[in-house]
């Protein structure tokens, strides 16, 4: 559950001025991010590499939810990423503005 608040806090907090960037314009950059940082965790990425490509804290947060997932088998990583992509849309889409 903490993780979850978590998440929803960080998606937010980024917008900074609701008039210039919108809410599907936010939740689409961070759905292209769970994809990226999942894809990272499914290439069996050592965590302290894939570190270094997230920049602030939210995206530090978001790639430490992919790597609380184990690898997947081959044929199940697309699966995997798509799946935490979708979850990550909707935890943002669902949160009140």
């Amino acid at each position: 559950m903490k993780k979850i608040t978590l998440v929803c806090f960080m998606l937010f907090s980024m917008m900074v001025d609701a008039d210039s960037v919108s809410k599907e314009e936010t939740c689409d950059g961070w759905v292209n991010k769970a994809k990226q940082f999942m894809k990272v965790r499914q290439n069996n990425t050592p965590i302290h590499e894939a570190m270094k490509m997230t920049v602030g804290n939210f995206s530090r947060g978001l790639m430490l939810r992919a790597y609380n997932e184990a690898v997947a088998e081959e044929g199940e990583k697309q699966r995997v990423i798509e799946h935490f992509a979708e979850m990550i849309e909707n935890e943002c889409i669902n949160e009140p503005e």
